[in-house]
Parts: structure tokens; sequence; C-alpha cells
């Protein structure tokens, strides 16, 4: 390959809604983390090629997610720059119930990507999906997604804009709906920006699944009335057998040289159905017509209608800039990295301390891997369809409502779980049990020597399947329970909305109240 070409998708594993910005000879992209905390996945690069992931800006000290439905919560953030500092919008969403998403928009800023970031301010409900637009004249506007309550009206009612107070952030006057959308529908994920006097908005359509596109619109006024392209849309993947699929929300990206770039999501389905990875992140060339309107450009430069997502990509000018791998080996001793992400809560409110035994995670028992609330639980995306991931834990259960071990989950509903329980006498059991859409299956379970605290749980995912295995102090590595199914892991499969990916991790359930807890030395996970 072309050492000027990059690979899409650009790093393995969920990263949707990308927002992506650049500042200076900096590029970042912010993605959705729906109810994983912290909130909203920050990444940087030098050359759109290498990436290194960044703290997230929303912590404990902004919110609190316990009790929200799997794949609400932080949706689709958005980053800007202006006058030096950062903005970063993003909604929570409160409900996935009927036609209502209860949305609460809000705007943080900070001087630093790194933070601090300010107390978010609340701007609006109107709808999900907002983004900030920071005009030439130094007024800002909020663009959101606008959604209906009303049965007899279009749920997805297009794109409104909302003049913002430069200083508070708060709104001047109400919502103007400015673009109905196209009819592709679903109009969502709405951006605005400013070249050669036109407002040019960009605009996902068609559902998150595989019908998504991206769209466009102009205007000579911010208020309209918006053109729609007639080439729309202008990328997507819907009806095509392309490796990228679920093409859709963009954004785009000027590098320093004047070359133009798009971010959007994408997935590598499994046997072209099934999202286990989640949704990803694509870059595609940009350019210009004549006419004035972007195009995804093919490897010669020229431009291309009606796009597919194209599996390279140019890189900008200049030279290529790595970061430090991330180690395969997480030890707690050390710290927790930034790809690691605990349930609604940051993990230090999750029942987890780094302190109480140095050099190790001690997790105190939560409630159950279906709750919605306190969940003691660590996890990273699963970045590989083949993988082999490892931990040691210690851990002594005193009866069948003690669990710990290691997880490999979609949401609360779906999940497949190798742990350490014990039977009603207290002899120690390593079990596998199964959580498929709510319903829960025990596959297996092998007593274990009552004098034993200390195991090594171990994972291997192979192109859509997943197998379990340990081993107990010298003794050689066991297999325990059948060969699991991975699909049950996608967006696909899930009932409800499905907008995040595999996950896997370590955690710790005491469903008596006894106090109970694990201790975890390390965590191992390779992508073969």
């Amino acid at each position: 390959m072309d050492k000027r070409f990059a690979q899409n998708p650009i790093f393995d594993g969920w990263c949707s809604d990308p927002s992506i910005l650049r500042v200076g000879e900096d590029y970042y992209i912010a993605a959705s983390t729906f109810e994983w905390m912290p909130g909203v996945n920050i990444f940087h690069s030098r050359d759109l090629k290498h990436w290194e992931q960044l703290e997230s800006p929303l912590t404990d000290e902004f919110l609190n997610l316990e009790g929200l439905e799997p794949s609400c919560a932080i949706w689709a953030p958005n980053l800007t720059w202006s006058s030096g500092l950062f903005y970063l919008a993003y909604t929570i969403v409160n409900s996935s119930t009927s036609r209502f998403k209860d949305t609460d928009n809000f705007i943080t800023a900070a001087p630093d990507i790194r933070g601090p970031w300010s107390a978010p301010v609340f701007v609006n409900r109107i709808g999900f999906d907002p983004s900030v637009f920071h005009d030439e004249d130094g007024r800002k506007y909020i663009v959101n997604q606008t959604m209906d309550r009303r049965t007899s009206r279009k749920r997805f009612q297009g794109v409104s804009v909302t003049e913002l107070n430069s200083k508070t952030l708060r709104p001047i006057g109400a919502p103007r709906l400015v673009f109905p959308g196209t009819d592709r529908g679903t109009t969502e994920g709405p951006n605005l920006m400013k070249k050669d006097g036109w407002y040019y908005l960009t605009a996902a359509e068609g559902g998150t699944s595989y019908g998504h596109c991206v769209t466009i619109a102009r205007s000579r006024n911010i208020w309209g009335p918006y053109d729609v392209d007639p080439d729309n849309p202008m990328l997507s993947s819907t009806g095509t057998d392309c490796r990228l699929q679920r093409a859709g929300h963009g954004q785009f990206v000027m590098s320093p040289e004047g070359e133009w770039y798009m971010a959007h999501l994408c997935s590598r389905p499994l046997d072209h159905q099934w999202s286990v990875l989640g949704r990803e992140c694509a870059i595609q060339n940009i350019v210009w017509t004549k006419e004035g309107w972007p195009r995804v450009a093919d490897e010669e430069g020229n431009p291309i209608s009606h796009a597919q997502p194209k599996d390279l990509f140019r890189m900008p000018q200049g030279e290529e800039h790595t970061f430090p791998g991330v180690p395969s080996r997480t030890n707690f001793g050390e710290g927790i990295p930034p790809q690691w992400m605990s349930l609604r809560q940051g993990w230090q409110r999750n029942g987890m301390s780094l302190t109480e035994r140095p050099g190790w995670l001690r997790i105190h028992g939560g409630l159950s891997l279906c709750s919605h609330f306190r969940q003691h639980l660590l996890a990273r995306r699963v970045t590989g369809l083949n993988f082999q991931a490892e931990t040691r834990m210690e851990f002594r259960p005193l009866c069948y409502n003690h669990t710990a071990g290691l997880v490999v989950m979609y949401n609360c509903l779906n999940w497949y779980y190798l742990f350490v329980s014990a039977d009603d006498e207290g002899i120690p059991l390593l079990c596998v049990s199964a959580c498929e859409n709510g319903v829960l299956k025990d596959l297996d379970e092998i007593p274990m020597d009552a004098s034993c605290g200390e195991y090594l749980l171990c994972a291997e995912g192979e192109t859509g399947s997943l197998r379990f295995f340990f081993q107990q102090k010298e003794e050689p590595r066991q297999a325990i329970g059948p060969e699991l199914d991975m699909r049950i892991l996608s967006d696909e499969h899930v009932d409800g909305n499905g907008f995040t990916s595999a996950m896997i991790g370590v955690c710790c359930q005491d469903l008596r109240g006894d106090g109970t807890y694990a201790d975890f030395e390390w965590f191992d996970y390779r992508d073969r």
C-alpha cells in the first residue's frame, strides 16, 4: 500500500458518531459513549492515521447516568473550537419509550482539550445530536435534530437552529426549524460549516442501520431556505456489498494545507449482518465541485457522486506522527488507562479501589449484570473478532449470591460470564452463564478445590465464536462451557436500541449484601 494512504477504519472498534476537529496541527475526534463512563471518548492525531486516546471530559463531577436504559445517556458529542476555547456539545437521552427521548442538551468548554472543562450549561431539550456553530461575526448557534411528540406529525421534524449568548451559551429566542430533511427521513446528526459565503448543513439520514447515509444542503442565510445537494446522498453503503457498511453521520475538516476530509461512522459486520465491533470511524478524502458541492474523492482526486465508503484515504501532507502503543497488559497497580470504562458512574463510585490492596484492583460486590444501577464492572471495547483475553483474580465466595469474574457483554441484557461462585455448602464453583435479550441460562459449572482462591480466567474470540478457559495454580489450562455465539453481542441482535459494541472486562456481584469483594491484579487483551 502507498505509504501516503491509510486504512479505514482509522482504528479498530467502537467509535460511533465521530465529530472531527482540527486546531493548528492537531486533529481530534469526539465519540458517543452512551451509558458508559467517563463520558465522551476523545482521540488525538497529527496525521489522521495514528491516534491516541485522551482522558474523557465528562466525569462524575458533571453527571450521573444511573438508572438510564442501555444505549440511552450520552449521544453524538460535537467538538468545536473558537477564540482559544474548545466547546463540547452533547445530549443526555433520558428515555427510549414510545415517541419520547426526553433529551437534555448541554455545552461545556475548556482552554485545553485535556481540561479543565467548565460546568456544563443546559441549553434545550427539543431533540438530540446538538452541535455548536461559530459564525464569522462572532455569533454562536446551537444546531439540533428536532423531535415531535404528536402522533399525527413526522417524529423526526428536521433541523432547528437557535442563537446563543456568546458568553453564557444560553439561548437567545426560540429555535427555528430551518431544514425538514430529505425523503431519506430520520434526519439527525446535523452540523453547520461556512465556506465561500455558503452555510453547509451536513445531516445523517436513513436511520443508523443499513439505510444510513450522509446528506448535504446549503443556504446563503443561516436561517435558510436550504437547497439540497442534487446528488444526495453524498455517501452511503445502502444496498451494496462494500466492506464498510452503515456509512453515515459525517463531518468535515480541512488540513493546514487546504486538503479536505470527512470523518463518518461505519461498521464491518460479521457475515454482512452482525456489528459485533459496533460502529467504527472512517475518513474519506473530499473535493469540491465547480458548483460548490463536496464529493468523496477517488484515488486520483476525482469527485464521486453517490459515493460508497472507500477502504483507503490519502493522508495529509507532512510527516507521519506515531504514538506509543497501548500495552496489551493493564497492570492495575499502575492505574486505569483511558480505554477502560464503567457503567453509568465512574469506577470510583462503582465499588472499585486501587488503594485498598496496593498493586491490585479491588471490586466490591454490586448488583446483577442485568441491573441499571450499581454495576461494579470495569470493561474495555473488543477491537477484533479474533482476540485473546486473560485476567488474574483472587476471590473467596461464601455462597451462590457471591460472584466475580470475566464478562463479555453488549449491554445489561446480552452477555457471557465466566465467574467463580459457591454452592450451598460454600464449595467454590467455576461457572459459565449467558444472557440473551434478558433470558438467563446457566451453561456449565465445575467444582473447585475448597482451598483455592486464585484463578486465571481466559476468553478467546475466533471469527464470531467465543470460548472460555481457566487455569488453577500449576494445573494445565482447561476449557469450560460450550462454544458461544458472539453475534448476540451486536447492534442488530439486541432488543431495543443497540448503539454500542461488545465489551470485555471484570466485575463482582454481592446479591446478599455481605460486603464481599474480588481482587484483580492485571488484565491482558490482544487481537490475533
